[in-house]
């Protein structure tokens, strides 16, 4: 099913608040193997939004609105969509009992517009707010699906997930999806290599996806069971880890730095040449087990850059392990937009490197992940 989210409200436009609601429907949706193909941003304006909606059901099965259903006047959204239905509102009898319960427990006088919030339209199914005042809705419309929630987050997350979704899980078998995550390659490099695959998919579908300073692939299956869905993602996971295996670090909810800590099984210390720092704090926030006993920022004082950069990673390896104790002394450097990662244990260095721009920002945070994902397969070859 192809989806189109619209939310409603100029706050959006004007940047007082974030869109947080796509991204939210973005991954619920796309997790259940349905495709989100576009996203709007409507201010309060009825013809605008008129015309979004109309778009979106000419060309796509299912629309999905967010905001607008509160009581005030520039809440239009379920006004607009029985215009475009030619439909009714109804009171809701039972979200208007809400509604006054709500009011009089809080001790509350309520004015006459907050029972908007009880009207939907007509030959809608009402999706209940467990959390606010104003109702979904789910309209069935010339095989078309219409959805209606409202704006904040507290309140569509929960609806979204436990009332609407359950619709678009209706049918036979389940939908499974696995998330492949992969450091220090890029997705125009990645859909190079794995394009083939991509190009024939059926099931499981195959989805690139770029990240921050990384690239996820979503594989999802149709299935009539779990152990079905995961059994016909197997092969597909296996082609691709054989291909690009080596900027593999997990699946689903796993971290790069959670992987690396776990195949990291001696005590290190760090010398930071080019992250200012932040790569010590991504891995202290996992290291549960005080594997990473310190680090140490880049200063001159301590190396000599007129040496030559396999003599500057041993004496930045060797001043670190030393200082803290370690077992392995870790050193990252950088040089003429190439940054060189040295690795010291039992006095034996081992070095790998890799180009970066010569972007200052960019090396500094790009270079985490690429760092990350080299010290994880030196370790996981090793144990």
């Amino acid at each position: 099913m192809n989806i189109s989210i619209i939310a409603v409200g100029s706050e959006l436009l004007l940047g007082q608040i974030a869109n947080t609601n796509g991204q939210y429907l973005s991954k619920l949706f796309n997790d259940i193997g349905h495709s989100v193909v576009e996203h709007t941003v409507v201010g309060d304006n009825p013809n605008r939004l008129e015309r979004a909606i109309h778009s979106s059901l000419e060309q796509y099965d299912a629309v999905i609105l967010t905001g607008g259903l509160g009581p005030t006047k520039d809440d239009l959204t379920k006004h607009t969509v029985a215009q475009i239905l030619d439909r009714n509102l109804v009171t809701d009898e039972k979200s208007l009992m809400y509604i006054e319960h709500y009011f009089k427990d809080q001790n509350v006088e309520m004015t006459p517009n907050n029972k908007q919030q009880a009207l939907v339209i007509e030959g809608a199914t009402v999706l209940e707010n467990k959390v606010g005042m104003a109702p979904g809705m789910l309209i069935e419309y010339n095989d078309k699906h219409i959805a209606l929630l409202p704006g904040p987050p507290k309140e569509m997350q929960p609806m979204a997930k436990d009332g609407l979704l359950p619709y678009f899980l209706t049918g036979e078998g389940i939908i499974f999806s696995e998330l492949l995550r992969f450091a220090g390659i890029g997705e125009s490099k990645v859909e190079t290599i794995l394009i083939d695959l991509i190009d024939n998919q059926t099931n499981p579908t195959i989805a690139p996806l770029a990240g921050t300073h990384e690239v996820n692939i979503r594989l999802t299956a149709n299935g009539n069971s779990k152990q079905e869905c995961e059994a016909l993602i197997a092969p597909v996971k296996k082609e691709i880890l054989s291909r690009i295996g080596k900027y593999y670090y997990g699946s689903d909810d796993n971290s790069i730095e959670s992987s690396f800590l776990a195949h990291m099984k001696q005590s290190f210390a760090i010398y930071d040449g080019v992250t200012d720092g932040e790569l010590y704090s991504r891995m202290k926030d996992h290291d549960y087990s005080n594997k990473l006993f310190g680090m140490l920022p880049h200063h001159q004082q301590f190396i000599n850059s007129k040496e030559d950069m396999e003599h500057q990673l041993l004496i930045s390896c060797r001043i670190v392990k030393d200082l803290y104790n370690a077992e392995i002394g870790i050193s990252l450097l950088h040089e003429n937009g190439t940054v060189y990662l040295g690795i010291l244990e039992n006095e034996c260095l081992t070095i790998k490197s890799f180009k970066m721009t010569k972007n200052r920002n960019l090396i500094k945070k790009r270079s985490q992940n690429y760092s990350l994902i080299r010290l994880l397969n030196y370790f996981r070859e090793k144990n």
